[in-house]
């Protein structure tokens, strides 16, 4: 456990400087970051202390251990500032650990009127969340000499080939691609009229598909058309594989079966609300238009932000969205859900299986971009499909016994194991918030949201007596 605890003591120090910083900017004013600054650059400082020294060499199993208790050290010190602020404990866990699983789901209420320091904190920890965690750990892991690209691959399920020669190289390289979205993100929010503060909190939630505002209206609030098409682009942008953008730059293939596939369900969907909501709900086309590609594009990305309360529109877009919940963006992003390469993955297999009834004796390979798909990975994705299906339908039923309507623990269940954040309804649809539901269903939805974060299995796995077998 040494070199596991000397490297959670390490993130503690990294996020702890965070706190520092908004603390500097607030002028030492803000008591509360000052006491959870101290008390996580304690922890953080001590726990690598204690641990330094001895080989640093992991094993499989240990980088699985490692993943999980990174995850939990996180959340724990992300809760200590909402803590400190007086918020119930169930309440600081839940928005702590919607921040760092880029949910979006919140407990908070008149943020209008919230400190500034804490808004921020909230924003910084989508930023984390999406990816900048991972490309830390991918960073330093290597210096440890620790694989990086291993906790990379569990952490993400990316299991794309290696674009760059090392793991500490493709970090690098993704962590200033993410800058740069950040960064042009906060720059066209800047012209469009808000302001710096704002515009730098709301950067950090869309880039990585999170959803926080500063504002109880969500990004609604600034009645500005030209932010929402702003927000609708870095969405997008944060929902494409990063190795793409990795691609691109460095032999300029910008070629993908995923993003092209991506990108044209989402124009037949949004078309198909646009012609919903103006011949069925008397919108004209361009509110249509602006409606419907705004809130496709936010359950999508698993970014919850609102500008409308789409579980209004009626039945079919109620249906339409709660489907869409579980779809996600594209593999390798910053978005939540099954994801785009698991659809393209299942439709191969179902093809496969009708071809093997048609001409039994045939031999039939399906390729994914030119190579070929073997077995394994069909097996893996039906599994992964059915295991999610059936945690999101679990975690639904213990929401209804603690005493939750039907729609809300169904889209609350859903909307926690997606990462996506606001259900559909009245009380957590995109016109409420989780501030009313149960504390008991709050802890629960706390562990959903992890195990939506970590696709499950990486925490399913310490269920198995196996695992603890020497």
């Amino acid at each position: 456990m040494r070199p596991i605890l000397f490297v959670n003591g390490a993130v503690l120090s990294i996020i702890s400087l965070p706190l520092l910083l908004i603390e500097t900017l607030n002028r030492g004013a803000d008591l509360p970051f000052l006491k959870a600054f101290t008390v996580i650059i304690f922890v953080g400082v001590g726990l690598m202390l204690a641990a330094r020294g001895g080989q640093v060499n992991f094993s499989h199993k240990q980088i699985f251990i490692l993943t999980a208790s990174i995850w939990l050290v996180l959340t724990s010190a992300a809760t200590l500032p909402f803590y400190m602020y007086g918020m119930p404990l169930a309440d600081a866990v839940f928005e702590a650990t919607s921040g760092i699983t880029t949910t979006g789901a919140t407990v908070l209420e008149g943020m209008d009127y919230l400190p500034h320091s804490l808004l921020m904190w909230r924003a910084f920890l989508q930023w984390l969340g999406g990816i900048g965690i991972v490309v830390t750990a991918i960073a330093m892991l290597p210096f440890l000499g620790i694989g990086g690209m291993q906790l990379f691959r569990t952490e993400s399920s990316e299991s794309s080939e290696k674009e760059l020669p090392s793991a500490a190289k493709l970090a690098s390289t993704t962590l200033w691609v993410y800058i740069g979205l950040t960064v042009a993100c906060a720059m066209a929010y800047l012209v469009e009229g808000m302001t710096v503060f704002d515009a730098i909190a709301h950067s950090f939630t869309t880039v990585a598909t999170g959803g926080f505002s500063t504002h109880d209206a969500s990004i609604g609030y600034f009645q500005n058309h030209w932010i929402y098409w702003t927000c609708i682009l870095f969405m997008f942008l944060g929902s494409v594989p990063f190795l793409w953008y990795i691609r691109a730059i460095r032999v300029r293939r910008f070629n993908s079966e995923q993003l092209k596939l991506y990108s044209i369900s989402l124009v037949i969907i949004i078309t198909m609300l646009v012609l919903w909501l103006v011949f069925r709900k008397d919108f004209t086309f361009y509110d249509a238009l602006l409606h419907a590609t705004f809130s496709v594009i936010s359950v999508v990305t698993t970014s919850g932000f609102g500008i409308s309360d789409y579980s209004a529109w009626g039945g079919f877009s109620a249906l339409l969205f709660f489907f869409l919940i579980f779809s996600g963006g594209c593999t390798g992003s910053t978005t939540g859900g099954i994801k785009v390469l698991r659809f393209i993955i299942s439709a191969k297999m179902i093809r496969q299986i009708i071809r093997k009834q048609v001409f039994p004796n045939g031999i039939f390979a399906e390729k994914y971009e030119g190579k070929k798909i073997e077995t394994g990975v069909f097996t893996g994705v039906a599994s992964f499909v059915f295991v999610f299906i059936a945690t999101f339908a679990v975690f639904a039923v213990i929401l209804m016994a603690l005493g939750m309507d039907f729609k809300s623990a169904v889209s609350g269940s859903a909307a926690a194991i997606t990462n996506v954040g606001p259900g559909i309804g009245n009380i957590i649809g995109p016109a409420g918030n989780f501030a009313d539901i149960p504390t008991a269903a709050k802890w629960i939805l706390s562990l959903e949201m992890i195990l939506g974060r970590l696709e499950i299995f990486t925490l399913l796995i310490f269920l198995t007596p196996r695992f603890w077998r020497e």
